[in-house]
């Protein structure tokens, strides 16, 4: 088996297209396009989706999966006028593609959440022949009210958690990180599957949602057409669906889809597609930039990413690496890397979206990520450097930033400390710098602990407000807790914080020693952020005058409210421009590692 990553010239959009291809000599007669759900969903189950054409390549099918526009590493923005419309194509285009491109007989596609509207288009348009829909509600009016309902909920939980209100309203529901414009709210409610053009002969199969909801009564409506249906449970969605790190492939689904695919005792002679079969592209060039798949080899793992460069080939002496955040894909939370990749490189910068091992489009085993451990491992920083040793032996400027968050920001930071090429890291809410088994349960200790000595608790209390009873199980299971983890692991938490407050001052030293910097930049709510600044390991600019401090507003870890964005990518830009001010000033001394000619002359 092998995979290719391409672009779909689309309505003059690229759309970023994977095709894996089975072992030559084994074909199965059917290939297969698998659609994304939206939003949250999407990026959620992004790897169970590999994973998935991975399993149905090894059985002998062509698999194709692919970003909407406006999505992902597609071309455009989301929120655009007729962005529906372009999905259609993009979906259509994409299955004639893979009908030319793998000479298979037949086309099924599988459409999961909105994917499965998509994938009704393709059976309607004669592009595929059959189908399978999970988890598609049978209205996109229910969909709808569904994704309002999500919005709602998690609102309601960063509220709860302490969380500031959106300073103004949101243009269209937000969820998830992401926004339904009212143009494309529209378009998707007027999906109805019960009165879809789906033409006689068609097989579908309809896949609910671990059980919640059957499709017996739309499976009865739609096979009085002539058209074949089969209505199964679906079990995994809940588990795939979840945070990336948690998320299970849903191999029960697997199975399943495995014995309808092979079962086309009913299905009749295709026909031939009316529609144009696009052409492709390995480079997307929108304006004055350009992007290309990129992969890196590190002992054996291939790593897989995007470059992108300005196009007129002027490079600024500075190149980005953009790490995963956690478990996350290499497009970033809520699509931020591809933001802020394509808006530097319009000013000169290159950068590099990466994927690691077992994230993402990345070679390896993704699930031992629900080991928080596994983040920690320092092969995740070597595989990090062997990307600059990728990018620096392709030509690109050799002084490098390397950003992430969260145990990306991890990496970012120990990749400052090993290479020196690595001029600066930013550091979007890193929850940790070196791992210990025991900080998070000393960080929920301090949290519990200080919640009692607090004077507005006691206040409380006295007016009644916080039953006795109430309050007295929580400081006895308080107590049991500290015996406890004192039995099991030997430890007080003070030393926890102490050796992490040692550490964190040698790097900073080492690091400004050597002339490198480090942006840190976190919201409210984050333990760490709060760590070092009770140390004072941020009010020493004398001392180390690499280490910097932003503070943006709101309260989410993963910075999911679009409000959040553009304090984020402020942040990333301020220190974006401070490096590149640093690159100008280390070459006009003659000490910069770059080969760029003049660039910073002349910008």
């Amino acid at each position: 088996m092998s995979e290719r990553s391409t672009y779909l010239e689309i309505l003059g959009e690229h759309t970023f297209t994977t095709h894996h291809m089975p072992t030559m000599g084994r074909e199965a007669p059917t290939a297969v396009l698998i659609l994304p759900p939206f939003g949250w969903e999407d990026v959620a189950s992004y790897r169970a989706r590999r994973v998935w054409a991975e399993h149905l390549a090894g059985r002998g099918h062509h698999v194709v999966r692919l970003d909407l526009p406006g999505t992902g590493d597609s071309a455009g923005d989301l929120n655009v006028q007729g962005r529906y419309d372009t999905w259609r194509e993009a979906v259509t285009g994409a299955g004639a593609w893979l009908r030319e491109q793998s000479r298979a007989p037949r086309l099924a596609v599988i459409g999961i959440g909105t994917g499965g509207y998509l994938a009704v288009d393709c059976i309607a348009r004669e592009v595929a022949d059959e189908a399978v829909l999970w988890a598609t509600p049978q209205t996109g009016g229910r969909y709808l009210r569904e994704f309002v309902a999500f919005s709602a909920l998690e609102s309601g939980r960063i509220v709860e958690a302490g969380g500031p209100l959106p300073p103004e309203k949101t243009n269209g529901v937000e969820a998830g990180g992401f926004v339904i414009d009212d143009d494309l709210a529209a378009a998707i409610t007027n999906n109805d599957l019960e009165v879809a053009s789906i033409p006689s002969g068609a097989r579908l199969l309809l896949v609910d949602r671990d059980g919640a909801g059957s499709f017996d009564r739309l499976a009865e409506t739609l096979s009085a057409r002539g058209i074949e249906v089969a209505a199964a449970v679906g079990a995994g969605y809940a588990e795939m669906i979840t945070r990336p790190d948690w998320s299970r492939p849903p191999r029960a689904v697997f199975e399943l889809v495995d014995d309808w695919l092979a079962d086309d005792r009913a299905a009749r002679p295709p026909k031939a597609p009316a529609i144009v079969v696009p052409s492709t592209s390995g480079t997307l060039v929108a304006g004055s930039l350009r992007e290309r798949p990129f992969v890196v080899e590190w002992e054996g793992v291939v790593l897989r990413g995007v470059l992108t460069e300005p196009a007129d080939g002027d490079h600024a002496p500075l190149t980005l690496v953009f790490v995963n955040a956690g478990a996350v894909r290499r497009t970033g939370p809520h699509r931020l890397w591809v933001e802020a990749a394509r808006r530097w490189a319009t000013h000169g910068v290159a950068s590099l979206r990466l994927d690691l091992e077992g994230i993402g489009d990345a070679d390896g085993d993704g699930e031992i990520y629900q080991d928080v451990a596994r983040f920690h491992d320092d092969r995740l920083v070597d595989q990090v450097r062997a990307s600059v040793d990728a990018l620096a032996a392709a030509g690109l400027p050799r002084r490098f930033a390397v950003i992430g968050l969260c145990s990306g920001g991890s990496w970012a930071f120990h990749s400052t400390l090993a290479d020196a090429r690595v001029a600066a890291a930013v550091l979007i809410n890193p929850r940790i710098l070196y791992w210990h088994p025991n900080l998070d349960a000393s960080r929920e200790f301090r949290r519990r602990t200080r919640g009692i000595a607090r004077s507005r608790t006691w206040g409380r209390l006295i007016r009644g407000q916080i039953p006795a009873a109430r309050m007295g199980r929580f400081v006895v299971s308080i107590v049991r807790s500290v015996r406890e983890r004192s039995r099991r692991q030997g430890v007080v938490d003070s030393d926890v914080f102490e050796w992490q407050k040692r550490h964190a001052t040698e790097a900073f030293t080492a690091l400004c020693d050597a002339g490198r910097a480090i942006h840190f930049v976190f919201c409210d709510g984050e333990p760490l952020g709060e760590e070092l600044t009770d140390d004072g390991l941020f009010d020493c600019p004398e001392r180390w005058p690499g280490i910097h401090y932003t503070r943006i507003p709101g309260l989410d870890h993963t910075v999911s409210p679009v409000w959040m964005h553009p304090h984020v990518h402020g942040a990333i830009d301020t220190a974006i421009r401070s490096e590149l001010a640093r690159s100008r000033s280390a070459r006009l001394a003659g000490r910069s590692t770059g080969h760029v000619r003049d660039w910073a002359d002349q910008h």
